[in-house]
């Protein structure tokens, strides 16, 4: 094999392990699985920016806030991200570009989400593993419904 189909071929190769990574840490995050979660992420000196749900350094202090904000048997959630762009800089760096629809039913407050927006990742790969290294979500749109009587209320439509 040539030098240039072995680059192309390990560069697809690491796209993959790329979407597979984001693709275990959005499931995990719907099974409300915390140490999958956490376990999409480099150990320590990570940036997580959730915007309204906070900011992060380090893997630890997101896992105890998604413990305690989504680890509920009435939180409902379902992540896709969706239209990757995943670029390759180097053989252990790579950034990313997702777009995310949230939806969320709260069986407790009678209450439905959707959420829309996108994610901006870089990763580093470490002892042959890609890890998310750096993340922020950006919200572009939001839904908010409330159950009342079999019927939906509109409590919020439009830019968070």
């Amino acid at each position: 094999m040539s030098k240039d189909l072995e680059k192309r071929v390990q560069e697809l190769e690491d796209i993959l392990a790329i979407q597979h990574l984001k693709h275990t840490y959005l499931n995990a995050c719907d099974a409300k699985d915390v140490q999958a979660m956490i376990g999409t992420f480099v150990i320590s000196d990570c940036k997580i920016d959730y915007g309204p749900v906070g900011s992060f350094t380090n893997r630890d202090d997101l896992a105890k806030v998604f413990q305690e904000a989504a680890c509920h048997d009435y939180m409902l959630e379902s992540h896709h991200a969706h239209n990757p762009i995943i670029q390759i800089i180097d053989a252990t760096h790579a950034s990313g570009h997702w777009s995310l629809t949230y939806n969320l039913i709260n069986t407790e407050t009678s209450s439905i989400t959707t959420l829309q927006g996108e994610y901006h990742d870089v990763y580093q790969k470490i002892d042959n593993q890609w890890l998310i290294k750096e993340t922020t979500f950006l919200g572009r749109s939001s839904l908010n419904l409330q159950i009342d009587e079999e019927l939906l209320k509109v409590i919020f439509a439009g830019s968070p």
